[in-house]
């Protein structure tokens, strides 16, 4: 999962093309026999484009003892096939299977936790780096990346979330056909090289990430405890547990099981012609067999009977994380709830960030956001925040309770819904400078992927401009309650004299 740092300044431009009522009659579609999806948006300004796929998996697909495993294939998905990336495919290939058997012998006596032995996962782990190292002699390593930088290529990359995971690059308009030929080669014939020495990468970015990094350490302890039977309830990048014991097998498995036709969509957005790129598109993936409707979580979450809290301890500023079940994106409350969100935290008169950040400065930041962690299922409505020294967590949680007690006692002000409704929609609005184009796929294809409806995010909007203020007492009413509160707190680790 890669996470995008780009310019303020880019945030504030606006963009020409999207001064209108949504992506309907600008955007053209076809679906291909296989079942795969392809929206186009031809803009030419400038003889660019930008592909993207997207994939209906992320971490909420993943069963018991797979945690990581969509989040790792994203990294497979950019070593190649048996002809991208390799020198001699099959000498390669023999090397290869001598490495899985190594493999699957580590992971086995991983699973054996405390139990295993030490010395036996050491000389796996050493009869492993030899065949690696001779591994080497036939890898073009980062051979996708390569071939798409000599061609123009920027900003290639792909990120992988709870619900979804996507593939993007921009690329030089008279380079269409090379997307689709590599796209479609490495969905078809993934070669899986590299599998444990990216294994390895992908444990370091768990340490990184999760057990060495405050923010991820306290998330995953929040969501843990904020979900009992859901799989939004872990991270991901996965345990580590399961990342040790992660064979070939089954990462192949879930790719088999997930990356079909029917279950990616594909936008391209830019100098291109939408009867190019159906051709191109019935060319290179029209002969991808469809396949069964992938298996989806089918856990009910039980609703919470009372408060939840976890402390947890680590060697940075302390913080807390307030989080409250709330409904699915589809239903009514759930626009209200982001309503809700827009006005305690969003901009710098914002209740929140004014009271608490700015006047009594009890709070370094504070944000709310909805739809936490997740889109697909019902999730939470998290308030997020630090305190400023000398004051503490127990103060800011007082204070942002008391903010909430006070949404549900007293109409919140038709100057803030105005403010509100003028944030969100100005958010439809804002381009993103010279990758523009990228996010415009990435809207595109998360409307049509998991709302089912193109102009997802534009109607929305304007579902928020009919919202009342009694309608937020009512909402506030329902859901900041104390049975449906979970409290996740980092304090300083008390360091041993």
């Amino acid at each position: 999962m890669k996470r995008f740092i780009l310019p303020l300044i880019f945030l504030l431009i606006i963009s020409p093309f999207l001064l209108g009522e949504g992506f309907s009659g600008k955007v053209k579609s076809f679906t291909l026999s296989n079942g795969m999806r392809f929206f186009v948006l031809e803009r030419h300004q400038v003889p660019t484009f930008a592909g993207m796929i997207m994939v209906k998996v992320g971490s909420v697909d993943e069963g018991k003892g797979e945690t990581g495993i969509a989040h790792f294939f994203e990294h497979m998905a950019f070593k190649g096939t048996p002809v991208i990336g390799s020198k001699d495919w099959e000498k390669e290939k023999v090397i290869l299977e001598e490495m899985d058997k190594i493999g699957d012998e580590l992971a086995e006596e991983y699973s054996k936790g405390k139990s295993a032995d030490r010395k036996k996962i050491e000389a796996l782990r050493a009869k492993l780096a030899e065949l690696q190292n001779e591994h080497r002699k036939y890898v073009e390593k980062d051979e996708i990346d390569r071939i798409y930088s000599e061609n123009g290529g920027e900003f290639l990359n792909a990120s992988t979330g709870n619900d979804t995971t996507q593939y993007f690059v921009m690329l030089p308009s008279n380079r269409l056909e090379l997307w689709f030929l590599i796209e479609s080669e490495r969905f078809k014939y993934p070669s899986f090289r590299e599998f444990y020495s990216e294994r390895d990468v992908v444990c370091e970015e768990r340490r990184m990430y999760e057990d060495n990094n405050p923010d991820g350490f306290l998330d995953e302890e929040f969501y843990n405890v904020a979900f009992v039977l859901h799989p939004y309830r872990h991270s991901v990048v996965g345990y580590m547990e399961d990342l040790l014991t992660l064979t070939k097998k089954k990462a192949l498995n879930f790719f088999q099981r997930y990356y079909i036709p029917n279950n990616m969509v594909a936008g391209i957005v830019g100098d291109v012609k939408f009867e190019e790129v159906k051709r191109l598109a019935e060319k290179y993936f029209g002969d991808i067999p469809p396949g069964s409707e992938p298996p989806r979580p089918e856990f009910l979450e039980p609703p919470q009977k009372g408060e939840r809290r976890v402390i947890v301890k680590f060697d940075a500023e302390p913080r807390i994380q307030i989080g409250f079940h709330s409904p699915s994106w589809f239903e009514r409350d759930n626009i209200v709830l982001e309503m809700i969100s827009y006005i305690l935290s969003r901009g710098d008169s914002s209740r929140l960030r004014r009271d608490l950040v700015v006047n009594r400065k009890i709070a370094l930041n504070v944000v709310a956001y909805v739809n936490d962690p997740g889109v697909r299922y019902p999730s939470l409505f998290t308030i997020y925040g630090q305190p400023r020294y000398p004051h503490t967590v127990e103060e800011l949680e007082k204070a942002i309770l008391e903010h909430l007690e006070r949404l549900k006692t007293e109409p919140v002000s038709k100057e803030e819904i105005e403010r509100a409704v003028n944030q969100a929609e100005a958010s439809l609005y804002r381009s993103i400078g010279f990758a523009e184009n990228v996010f415009l796929a990435m809207r595109i294809l998360r409307n049509v992927l998991l709302f089912n409806d193109i102009d997802a995010d534009f109607k929305r909007v304007s579902e928020m401009k009919k919202i009342t203020p009694e309608e937020i007492m009512e909402v506030a009413k329902k859901y900041f309650t104390e049975n449906n509160r979970t409290i996740g707190i980092l304090l300083r680790k008390e360091k041993v004299k």
